[in-house]
């Protein structure tokens, strides 16, 4: 602050002024107090110089503000006046992008971007500024790219104004470096959160599109144009929806974070997309032991010969890759009918037992299942997993099938089942069973068009199907494995563990189709599609490294991924943060219900100035700056 003096010299007016830089960063001054007229001053203050009391003053008043600053007491003064209009922009903003740009630096995307920009020279715009606005929106705020463009990237705080037509650029450069930012960012995660790849898991889904035909049927186009139109196809949608759809396979390490992508058309068999998108990601670990844990449906003879190589592969023995092993979950209805007779036959289980005076455990052989028919065997083995094993030789290749039952798991079958039976018996009261899917309960109805005596029927009767009904019971609490890890490598608690641990990547697709709104899309060419789900794949890896993050600050009694925290409830509270704009920007009041998730993530990310009264400009400057490091950059 400094002193103004203005009017006749012989009794001037003093006033207290300070500079600061406006909305756009131009330098500009206000007046903090005024003081009064030299006359006004010596008779109050009973002084014979009035200028030097001035002067006085305003030293004292600039000592009290920096012990206030260093003390961060300062005070801030709001004046509104009731005639004025409001400002056309609005004074709150999101901040919990500021975590996710601390996530966002740590995790070397600014270094990527950084890597891109260096082989395109001539770029008009900032990539890393496009990357940035793209992903935060889709987390906070998910929409579409035009409305992200036009209104929601003006909620974060900040300064970024990115055009729509450099979001579309920067998703075709995007694109463009896919394979180039899937590698380095496991390159650079690995420096900052464990990145466990002795057990990763693969799996496939689709999503739809906003249009009813192929674009393979649409004529009087060119093939250039037919050319960047392959992905939205007619298949099997896993929401059993009539539109296109594009399929996406996903590789998620043992600590549930998301190591790589891979987009097909919607008619491709998802068994031939495992090996061609694990070349492409092993090689950032090749001489690591890998396990790949698949379901049922990418269970095929190349799968599985590609993750078999045991200690005497000559490629392991020279050290240029590592083991590999597959785990996958088997279906036992298209087993053949002796090895489904022996996983669904009653003798020969075992199970674990543990001795409560020491503790120990010990295998108990030869179980049979129809003990359990008694109710004090049942009680006692509701929570037990059973287990069986055995070798095969299926088109030359030798493998371990491993089948468990579980009263628990075999309880939870009847009761779905059962409530599927209700809903097909409501469907024939109704009359409504024509109309529904065939993967709706309508398969536990039989429909029938001739009578008893052989004739045609005029009328179809249908009826509840007690075939069908006992035939899907006989595999209640069942489930089989197929493995290429023998006795004596691992055991059968292990290999069911790993396999246990596969519905985080099914978690990982509910996140990234619901909470990110990955589903339905809009996008028509090819490069578009596969940017929005590049956008949508590195969205998931920064909110699974806050959940990996959260689950660490809590101790290491906090085993991830069963952290304190669910992932809506991580969502909800980043996109909950918000601060309101106070003097043109020169300081911040946070606006938020205070919550147990919320004081962990400000602590965690060293921002606990959000959990005062006031933020002034310059200590948000210093958050900015503090989230903003980067790790070193790649070299190749």
């Amino acid at each position: 602050m400094r002193l103004v003096r203005t009017g006749k010299s012989t009794n001037p007016c003093y006033y207290v002024v300070e500079t600061y830089r406006n909305e756009k960063g131009a330098k500009s001054t206000r007046t903090v107090e005024a003081l009064g007229n030299a006359e006004s001053i010596r008779a109050k203050y009973a002084v014979s110089d009035a200028e030097e009391w001035c002067r006085n003053y305003i030293c004292q008043k600039n000592e009290e503000l920096a012990k206030a600053k260093e003390s961060n007491s300062r005070e801030v003064q709001i004046k509104l006046l009731e005639n004025l209009p409001k400002s056309q922009d609005s004074a709150i903003y999101n901040i919990g992008h500021i975590i996710l740009e601390s996530v966002y630096n740590s995790f070397g995307l600014s270094n990527i971007c950084d890597e891109i920009t260096r082989s395109h020279p001539h770029l008009e715009f900032d990539l890393n500024e496009v990357l940035k606005v793209i992903v935060y929106g889709r987390i906070l705020f998910p929409s579409s790219k035009h409305r992200l463009a036009v209104r929601y990237q003006f909620n974060l705080l900040g300064n970024s104004s990115v055009e729509l037509q450099h979001i579309y650029r920067g998703m075709d450069l995007l694109n463009s470096n896919n394979t180039l930012i899937q590698d380095r960012l496991y390159y650079y995660t690995s420096q900052d959160v464990e990145r466990d790849v002795s057990c990763i898991y693969y799996d496939c889904t689709n999503f739809y599109a906003e249009i009813e035909c192929e674009d393979c049927d649409r004529e009087n186009k060119s093939e250039e144009w037919h050319s960047e139109h392959t992905l939205r196809k007619y298949g099997k949608s896993k929401e059993n929806r009539p539109n296109p759809i594009v399929q996406i396979g996903l590789f998620m390490d043992s600590n549930g974070m998301p190591l790589g992508f891979c987009i097909n058309p919607g008619n491709t068999n998802e068994q031939v997309t495992l090996v061609p998108t694990e070349e492409k990601l092993i090689k950032n670990f090749r001489t690591s032991d890998v396990t790949v844990c698949t379901d049922c449906g990418l269970s095929s003879d190349v799968n599985y010969k590609f993750n078999s190589k045991e200690a005497d592969d000559p490629l392991v023995k020279l050290g240029l890759c590592g083991q590999r092993h597959y785990i996958s979950t088997r279906s036992l209805k298209k087993m053949k009918s002796h090895l489904k007779d022996w996983a669904l036959g009653k003798k020969g289980w075992s199970y674990v037992s543990k001795e409560h005076s020491t503790g120990k455990t010990k295998i108990i052989s030869d179980y049979d299942l129809t003990d359990l028919n008694d109710v004090s065997e049942y009680t006692k083995h509701f929570n037990t997993v059973f287990f069986k094993e055995r070798t095969t030789a299926e088109n030359n290749i030798d493998a371990r099938l491993i089948v468990t039952f579980s009263l628990k798991f075999k309880e939870y079958l009847e009761n779905l089942r059962n409530k599927k039976v209700m809903r097909a018996q409501k469907m024939i009261k109704n009359g409504t069973h024509s109309k529904e899917n065939e993967n709706s309960p309508r398969r536990y109805i039989d429909r029938n068009f001739i009578t008893q005596e052989g004739e045609v029927a005029d009328i179809q009767t249908v009826s509840i199907n007690d075939t069908q009904i006992k035939e899907d019971a006989r595999y209640d609490g069942f489930y089989a494995l197929n493995t290429n890890f023998f006795s004596g490598e691992k055991s059968v608690q292990e290999i069911v563990a790993i396999a246990a641990k596969r519905w985080e990547i099914e978690e990982c697709f509910r996140i990234m189709k619901s909470d990110l709104e990955l589903r339905p899309f809009f996008h028509n060419k090819d490069p578009r599609i596969i940017a929005h789900v590049q956008t949508c794949f590195i969205a998931l890896l920064l909110l699974r490294g806050i959940e990996y993050k959260l689950a660490k600050f809590h101790g290491v009694h906090e085993k991830w991924p069963n952290g304190k925290y669910t992932m809506d409830e991580i969502l909800n509270a980043l996109r909950s943060i918000k601060v309101i704009s106070l003097n043109k920007g020169q300081a911040y009041q946070p606006d938020y219900k205070d919550s147990e998730v919320i004081t962990d993530l400000l602590e965690l990310f060293s921002l606990k100035a959000f959990s005062k009264q006031i933020i002034m400009k310059d200590t948000m400057k210093k958050i900015f700056q503090q989230v903003k490091k980067s790790p070193k950059p790649f070299k190749p």
